[in-house]
C-alpha cells in the first residue's frame, strides 16, 4: 500500500507573526556576471566587543559560517544514508539547532495552535506535555505500560481524537524504559499517521548510545512523508554535552521549524560545528566507545545495587538508564525521598514520568560505575550501623 504524505498546516501564530526586519532583502545568487560592490552593512545590530576579546572570523567561539553549516548538514545526511539507508536532502530535510528541548519547543510553536490536540506518551518525559501546553495546545496521552512491554499503544490515535489531532510525539528508544519500536512497528506507525493525517515527531536522542541499532523513522518506507526525527550530536556521536541538536525528515515540517526558530535564533559556534563534523566522520569515535563502555560498567554495578534495594529490573538495555520496579509497587516518590534522606542517594521517582510510572524508580547509568559502588558501600554501612543499634 502506498504511503500517504501528510498535509502539514503551520500554526496561525507563524502567519500572524510580523516579518523579520530584513525580510525585504532577497538572497543573492551565488554567481553573477556583473561584479557588484560589497554591501556596507548599516542595518544589523552587532555589539562591538572590547578589543582585547574581539572574536575574529576563525575564532572557535565565532558563529559558524554558512559553508561549515552546509558541510555539517551534508555529513549528517550522509550518515543517515550509510547507517539507515535513508536519503535526505541536506538543504530541505535537515535542520541544525541548539538543543533537543529548544527544537521541540520550536516544533510545537510551528504546528500547535491554541486548543489543538497533540498526542504524548502516558509514560514519558514531561518535555512533550510542557511544550504543547506552552503553545496553548491540549496534550492527550496514549498508553505506554508494562502490559505492552512498554511499547506505545496507538489504539487511541485511531479514534475520533486522532482525526482532529495535529501532532504525535514518540520516544524511541524510550526514556526511561528503553523500549524501542521495531521496523514493523515503525511501518505501522507511518501507515497510521498517513491515514489520520497526523505529524509524527520521534525523539531518538539515545539512538546510538548503547551500540544497538534501533529502527529509525527515516528508515521506514514513507517515514519522511509523515514526520521528523530529533537527535543530539552529543548523544549520537560522543561529543561533550554541547547544545547542538538536529531535526531531519518532512521538508514542510523543516520549513516551519526554520520559521519558528527565528523567535529563539540558535547561536552555533565554529567550535561546535567543527567538533560535530569530526565526530560524524569518525563514527563511532573513541569518545563514543568510551561512553558505551562506561554505561556498560555502570549497568553491571547498578544490577548489584538494585539487588540490595530489592528492586526488580523492568526496562531494556537500550538507553543509559535502569528502570526498576519497587517491591509491592510502593509509592515511588516516598521511596526516592527515603533513599535521599537516609542514605543521601538521589534517584528519579517513576511517577515523575506519569501516573503509569508509579511503583518504579529510574537510575541514571551516566553516574558511572564508581558512584554506584559508593552507593552500595553507603547502604552497607547504614545497615551495619542499624544492626549495631538493635544489638
Amino acid at each position: 500500500m502506498p504511503i500517504k504524505k501528510i498535509i502539514v498546516e503551520k500554526a496561525n501564530r507563524l502567519y500572524q507573526s510580523p516579518p523579520d526586519l530584513m525580510s525585504f532583502r532577497r538572497a543573492e545568487k551565488s554567481r553573477s556576471l556583473l561584479k557588484k560592490p560589497e554591501v556596507l552593512n548599516l542595518a544589523d545590530f552587532r555589539w562591538p566587543p572590547p578589543p582585547d576579546i574581539a572574536l575574529s572570523d576563525d575564532h572557535p567561539l565565532a558563529p559558524a559560517g554558512k559553508e561549515a553549516m552546509q558541510r555539517l548538514k551534508e555529513d549528517l545526511a550522509g550518515w543517515y544514508n550509510s547507517v539507515y539507508n535513508a536519503r535526505l536532502s541536506p538543504l530541505r530535510e535537515v535542520f541544525i539547532g541548539n538543543s533537543i528541548s529548544s527544537n521541540m519547543l520550536c516544533l510545537a510553536l510551528a504546528f500547535v495552535d491554541h486548543g489543538d490536540i497533540a498526542f504524548v506518551p502516558a509514560l514519558g518525559l514531561p518535555l512533550y506535555r510542557k511544550v504543547v501546553t506552552a503553545c496553548g495546545g491540549e496534550p492527550v496521552t496514549y498508553s505506554v505500560s508494562s502490559q505492552d512491554d512498554w511499547l506505545p499503544n496507538f489504539q487511541r490515535v485511531g479514534t475520533r481524537l486522532g482525526r482532529v489531532a495535529r501532532v504525535l510525539f514518540v520516544n524511541s528508544p524510550h526514556n526511561p524504559t528503553g523500549a524501542e519500536l521495531g521496523e514493523k512497528d515503525m511501518a505501522d506507525l507511518v501507515w497510521l499517521a498517513g491515514k489520520e493525517n497526523i505529524m509524527v515527531i520521534n525523539d531518538a536522542a539515545y539512538q546510538t548510545v548503547t551500540g544497538r541499532k534501533p529502527a529509525s523513522l527515516m528508515s521506514a518506507a514513507g517515514g519522511r512523508k509523515v514526520g521528523v526525527e530529533v537527535g543530539s550530536f552529543a548523544y549520537h556521536f560522543g561529543l561533550p554535552s554541547l547544545p547542538l541538536a538536529f531535526v531531519v525528515g518532512h521538508r514542510d515540517v523543516i520549513s516551519g521549524l526554520k520559521q519558528a526558530s527565528g523567535l529563539v535564533r540558535p547561536h552555533l559556534s565554529a567550535y561546535q560545528v567543527q567538533a560535530a563534523l569530526e565526530a560524524i566522520r569518525q563514527y563511532p569515535n573513541r569518545s563514543l566507545q568510551n561512553v558505551r563502555r562506561l554505561i556498560s560498567l555502570a549497568a553491571a554495578e547498578a544490577t548489584v545495587l538494585m539487588d540490595m534495594l530489592k528492586l526488580e529490573k523492568a526496562g531494556v538495555d537500550s538507553v543509559p538508564f535502569a528502570w526498576a520496579r519497587l517491591p509491592r509497587r510502593s509509592p515511588s516518590k516516598r521511596a526516592a525521598d527515603r533513599l535521599l534522606k537516609r542514605s543521601r542517594i538521589l534517584v528519579t521517582p517513576g511517577a515523575a514520568f506519569g501516573d503509569v510510572g508509579e511503583g518504579y524508580l529510574r537510575l541514571s547509568l551516566t553516574a558511572g560505575p564508581e558512584t554506584f559502588a559508593q552507593a552500595r558501600k553507603r547502604l552497607r554501612k547504614r545497615r551495619a550501623a542499624k544492626l549495631t543499634e538493635e544489638e
